[in-house]
């Protein structure tokens, strides 16, 4: 429980210091650490009963996704900046270290178990941004095609 509480707080912050390197307004930067923190633990949820890292990161990536467009709308502010700060918990650095490091060794069985895992999870995140945004950008049609059928 401390291992999971101590994650999700890293997340948080590590989603709060890229919101600072990235020059995010300040009034935003505790809702990029909520993102962060919401994205990690949506992975972890994941994660802990799918077994599997492309669902766990693609689930991930949507709720990501999903936390910018609705941070978006309520606070007039396009939507990337709230995605990136809060899929930054999500990036799979450690295997892709691992799978560098396995290619200087000569490792090539590790390497590419390495990277497969690193390739599974930026695929997860793309796809689960992919129908998020799609989605909301579905949302917005019908939502104009409606104000426009009632005005008529």
């Amino acid at each position: 429980m401390i291992q999971v509480f101590s994650q999700l707080l890293s997340a948080a912050l590590g989603s709060v210091g890229f919101g600072l390197i990235f020059n995010l307004n300040r009034r935003y930067l505790p809702a990029a650490g909520v993102g962060g923190l919401l994205a990690w633990l949506a992975y972890l949820l994941a994660a802990n009963t799918l077994h599997s890292v492309f669902l766990a990161n693609l689930l991930a990536g949507f709720c990501a996704a999903l936390y910018a467009e609705i941070l978006a709308r309520c606070c007039n502010a396009p939507s990337t900046p709230f995605f990136i700060t809060a899929a930054i918990p999500l990036i799979p650095g450690s295997t892709l270290y691992y799978c560098m490091n396995a290619v200087v060794s000569n490792d090539l069985s590790a390497a590419e178990h390495f990277g497969e895992q690193t390739f599974l999870a930026a695929l997860g995140i793309a796809g689960g941004m992919a129908i998020a945004w799609c989605l909301a950008d579905l949302s917005r049609k019908l939502h104009t095609l409606a104000i426009r059928s009632s005005g008529k």
